[in-house]
């Protein structure tokens, strides 16, 4: 988007427009905080990456902060639809923890999801911290809450459910530390590889080959 396109103000802008340029700054911003580092990143760099100004970014957002949970709270809507499938009850109880699982991978493979595991919580004021940890915690609290129905309908292994998704998401949130390189591993295959790692583990051994 050209310097001309973004214009010197916001408020005679339509809705979806402003939303649509709020949005770039956000991608612009994950982009570099996850490649650079959050502390080394500057909104001038933002604004650089954008062909704009520093001024116009103030028009979008208020501080590096807010570009930083925008990027946490733009990045979680997309992981709440996956959720919100993974819901449906009328799917099979594995069907819904792969889903899950898939979805978290596309999730954090992405610049967005990404910041959630490559800048530290604590580059939040407390209030967004909690917010964010709260986010985090419904996602946690799903599978484990899947996993306990699949142990309870004899299609997992009895396990601690609680570790299991500590073990899960310890590994997917580790993906954007070891594949932001040159080419990358699409993100399909190392969901693939992933998952039939994590179920063949969960699965009961009368169900392995």
């Amino acid at each position: 988007m050209s310097k001309q396109g973004w214009g010197q103000g916001s408020g005679d802008q339509p809705p979806n427009q402003r939303a649509a340029k709020r949005r770039a700054v956000l991608e612009a911003g994950a982009r570099l905080f996850n490649d650079q580092g959050y502390e080394q990143t500057s909104l001038e760099e933002i604004a650089a990456a954008l062909s704009i100004t520093k001024r116009t970014i103030y028009y979008y957002v208020d501080s590096k902060e807010d570009i930083l949970f925008g990027c946490h709270q733009l990045g979680l809507e997309f992981l709440g639809e996956t959720m919100q499938q993974a819901q449906d009850e009328t799917l099979p109880v594995l069907d819904r923890v792969q889903l899950l699982i898939r979805g978290y991978c596309a999730w954090v493979s992405g610049d967005l999801g990404a910041t959630i595991a490559m800048v530290r919580e604590h580059s939040l004021s407390p209030e967004r911290q909690a917010e964010l940890r709260e986010s985090k915690g419904r996602v946690d609290h799903q599978l484990r809450a899947l996993i306990a129905q699949g142990i309870e309908e004899g299609v997992l292994r009895p396990c601690d459910p609680r570790l299991v998704t500590a073990a899960i998401f310890g590994a997917l949130n580790w993906i954007p530390h070891w594949n932001r390189v040159a080419s990358p591993v699409p993100q399909e295959e190392i969901a693939e590889q992933y998952l039939s790692l994590m179920m063949q583990g969960l699965m009961p051994d009368s169900q392995q080959a």
